[in-house]
C-alpha cells in the first residue's frame, strides 16, 4: 500500500500557467480523449517533450511547448478536467489551500472553432467540481492577455473576466513574447476597466525584460500584484516604488534559473536577499511546475539549499501571498460555492 504524509503546512499559489500545470500522464490521456494527434506514439518520448527533459532549455522552448498544450486542453472537456486535476492535485501534494491558476481562453478555442463562453464555463464547472471535494481550498481563475494579439482580441479576453466575475474569475495579467507595436499604454484603459468592475490586475514584468521596462509599466498601468518583476533588484529608487505602491512579487525561482534570466543559486541569493534588505513584498511560484518537475515544496526547498531564507522568512512570503490573493473570501470561506 502505498502512504501519503499530508504536509504541514498550508501553502499558497498565485503565478502558475494551466498549461504548463497538468501532469505528464493526463496531458497524455486528455490528448486521447479527444483524438489529438500528437508529435509521438511513444509516452516516455512526450513525457520528456512536455518536461523540457533535456540538457540545456532555451526562452523559445517554452512557447513552442506551451502551443502543444494548449492545443491539448483546447476544449471544454479538456478545460473542465485540466482545471479540476490542478486544483485538486494542488492540495493533495502539497497543501495548497489558496490558488490562483491562469490561462488565455482565446488559445484555448482553436482559432474561433469553439465557444469561447464554453471554454470558460467549463474550466469554473471543473474549479468548482474541486472545490466541493476539498471544501479547504479556495481558488480563482486569472485570465491571460497577450503581447502577440491585437489589443481588441484581448479586450474580449477582458469582458468576459468580468462576465464570470461573479463564477470565480479574479483578475487579469499580461503575458507572452514582446510583439512588435506593443505598448503597456494602450492597455491603461483596459486594466481601469477591469478594476472597476471587480476584478485584479497583475502583469508579467521584469522576467526577459529590463528594470526600465519595469519602471514604465508601473507608471502606466493600474496593478494589485507583480509576477515575476525580479530586474527591480537592480535598481533602489524601483524597489522603493515597488514598495510605495504596496505590491507583492510573484518569484518563479526554478523557472527564471532554467532560461539563465538568474544565472545560479548565488544570483538567486543576491536577488531575493536584495529584495528583502529593501522591503520588497514577494511569495515564491512555480510559473510551469510539470514543465519544469517543480512544486511549490521544491521551491521553498530551494531557499534552504542555497541558504537564502531562514524558516520565519519562508513563513512569511506565504503570509504575504495570502495577503496579496485576488479570491474574495467571507469568514475564510470561498464565496463561490
Amino acid at each position: 500500500m502505498v502512504t501519503q504524509n499530508r504536509p504541514t503546512k498550508e501553502l499558497v499559489e498565485l503565478h502558475f500557467h494551466l498549461g504548463q500545470s497538468v501532469e505528464p500522464h493526463i496531458l497524455w490521456s486528455i490528448a486521447h480523449e479527444q483524438g489529438i494527434k500528437l508529435p509521438s506514439k511513444d509516452y516516455w518520448e512526450f513525457y520528456d517533450l512536455v518536461t523540457l527533459n533535456k540538457d540545456t532549455v532555451e526562452w523559445a522552448d517554452y512557447h513552442k511547448l506551451f502551443h502543444l498544450t494548449e492545443l491539448i486542453q483546447s476544449s471544454p472537456v479538456a478545460m473542465e478536467r485540466t482545471v479540476y486535476e490542478v486544483v485538486s492535485g494542488a492540495y493533495r501534494a502539497n497543501n495548497i489551500t489558496l490558488l490562483e491558476p491562469s490561462f488565455n481562453p482565446m488559445f484555448r478555442n482553436r482559432g474561433g472553432e469553439r465557444d469561447l463562453d464554453q471554454i470558460l464555463l467549463a474550466a469554473l464547472r471543473g474549479m468548482e467540481r474541486a472545490l466541493a471535494e476539498f471544501p479547504m481550498v479556495r481558488a480563482g481563475l486569472m485570465m491571460l492577455l497577450d503581447r502577440r494579439l491585437p489589443k481588441d482580441v484581448n479586450a474580449i479576453i477582458v469582458r468576459k473576466a468580468i462576465k464570470y466575475r461573479s463564477r470565480g474569475v479574479v483578475g487579469i495579467d499580461i503575458a507572452g513574447p514582446l510583439a512588435e507595436g506593443f505598448k503597456y499604454e494602450d492597455y491603461t484603459d483596459l486594466y481601469e476597466e477591469a478594476r472597476a468592475n471587480g476584478l485584479k490586475t497583475t502583469v508579467h514584468t521584469g522576467e526577459d525584460g529590463t528594470a526600465e521596462e519595469m519602471a514604465h509599466v508601473l507608471k502606466v498601468l493600474p496593478l494589485d500584484r507583480l509576477n515575476h518583476g525580479f530586474r527591480a533588484y537592480t535598481d533602489k529608487a524601483l524597489m522603493a516604488e515597488v514598495v510605495k505602491k504596496n505590491l507583492c512579487m510573484c518569484l518563479c525561482p526554478t523557472s527564471n534559473l532554467s532560461v539563465k534570466f538568474i544565472r545560479d543559486g548565488d544570483h538567486l541569493r543576491e536577488v531575493i536577499q536584495t529584495l528583502w534588505n529593501n522591503g520588497v513584498k514577494f511569495c515564491l511560484n512555480t510559473d510551469n511546475p510539470s514543465m519544469l518537475r517543480t512544486n511549490l515544496s521544491k521551491e521553498i526547498e530551494l531557499m534552504r539549499t542555497y541558504n537564502i531564507l531562514t524558516e520565519d522568512q519562508i513563513d512569511q512570503t506565504t503570509a504575504w501571498a495570502r495577503e496579496a490573493s485576488f479570491v474574495p473570501t467571507e469568514h475564510g470561506r470561498n464565496i463561490y460555492l
